[in-house]
């Protein structure tokens, strides 16, 4: 990835103001996307259910979900980049919250702390995942608003 952005400053051309700025936007948001997809490989583990990492089926159907909508996001991320109409993040915020509400009522007779020692580390890094996902979302669409023809900057 930073190869890719290192070669914007080698383009010359009517784009090439755009394209540095782009650049500057994708360095920095290199440090999230390694993140998200450092995260995104610790939850892969319990997604194929890998010994240790078993999930309820209940559970790793609800997990299917926040994949499918996390997919979704990121799909939606990419197409912005390229400046296609997609939709944004808004549907992703309850993801993480129907993840929780189904471990709670598949587990509803037994201990918080049980629960918290089973499913602990996957409730974190899903949490760690809509965050990162949301915040990444939102610095990304504030980047398209400001490239956009006729906008602003604050001075």
């Amino acid at each position: 990835m930073r190869a890719l952005a290192d070669g914007v400053l080698f383009e010359f051309g009517d784009s090439r103001q755009q394209g540095l700025a782009l650049r500057s936007q994708i360095v920095h948001w290199q440090a999230q996307l390694r993140m998200l997809f450092l995260t995104r490989i610790a939850l892969w583990k319990y997604r194929v259910q890998l010994p240790g990492f078993e999930l309820p089926k209940p559970v790793a159907t609800a997990q299917q979900e926040f994949d499918d909508r996390l997919a979704k996001v990121l799909d939606g991320m990419a197409d912005r980049m390229e400046a296609r109409a997609s939709e944004g993040a808004e549907n992703f915020r309850s993801s993480v919250g129907s993840l929780d509400r189904t471990i709670q009522s598949y587990y509803s007779g037994t201990s918080n702390e049980m629960v918290t020692a089973q499913f602990g580390a996957f409730l974190s890094l899903s949490h760690r995942i809509e965050d990162l996902t949301l915040s990444l979302d939102m610095e990304m669409a504030a980047a398209g608003q400001a490239a956009q023809p006729g906008h602003k900057h604050p001075r």
